[in-house]
């Protein structure tokens, strides 16, 4: 575990898979840079931290990657993409908001519209495809994290989130875990 108790890499891929990563990173962060220009986003490739965030300064609104969840085994192109599209929707997928942080989309809407607008802005017609083999991606990873912090309790089950992500992606009406999940977050608040 790193700082705020965010996972962190303990074994590094080859160096030829390491610039492959890097070299995927950077064309989907120009990507999303190109379809989201209010948006700045950051590559912290030094970083062993394996998370993504949104954050603000000011009214400047940035997503960051860190280098430990390039390189992670369970994230290709896919489940990246997905990733930045999901911090990207914690900036533009409007209500709910996350009741401690209330100038973002709670975790729930920044997935429904990662699959269901954001993807679609940078892949297009591969948009769907893309979403389903991220969001598979996305469950590895966190079943391979799953109970490493008892601090770390998440706001969506993994089974709502992959549900969300199919939903998104196929134009569907959110799923019923999402909205018991949030009110649940908020009586916890």
């Amino acid at each position: 575990m790193s700082f705020l108790n965010w996972p962190a890499e303990e074994v590094l891929p080859s160096r030829r898979i390491q610039r492959q990563r890097r070299r995927v990173a950077l064309d989907l962060l120009g990507k999303f840079a190109r379809a989201f220009p209010e948006i700045t986003y950051e590559l912290v490739w030094e970083s062993a931290t394996i998370n993504a965030q949104a954050w603000r300064l000011g009214s400047a609104r940035y997503v960051r990657v860190y280098g430990g969840l390039i390189r992670h085994r369970a994230t290709t192109r896919p489940g990246l993409a997905l990733m930045l599209a999901h911090e990207t929707g914690h900036h533009l997928g409007g209500p709910p908001y996350d009741p401690g942080m209330p100038w973002i989309s709670w975790q729930g809407q920044a997935d429904y519209w990662a699959a269901n607008e954001g993807m679609k802005r940078v892949f297009g017609l591969d948009a769907s495809k893309m979403t389903l083999r991220g969001a598979r991606q996305i469950v590895e990873l966190h079943q391979d994290f799953a109970g490493r912090s008892e601090e770390d309790e998440p706001d969506l089950s993994v089974e709502c989130r992959h549900k969300i992500f199919i939903a998104g992606a196929r134009g569907q009406a959110m799923p019923d875990c999402a909205p018991k999940a949030f009110l649940e977050l908020r009586v916890r608040s």
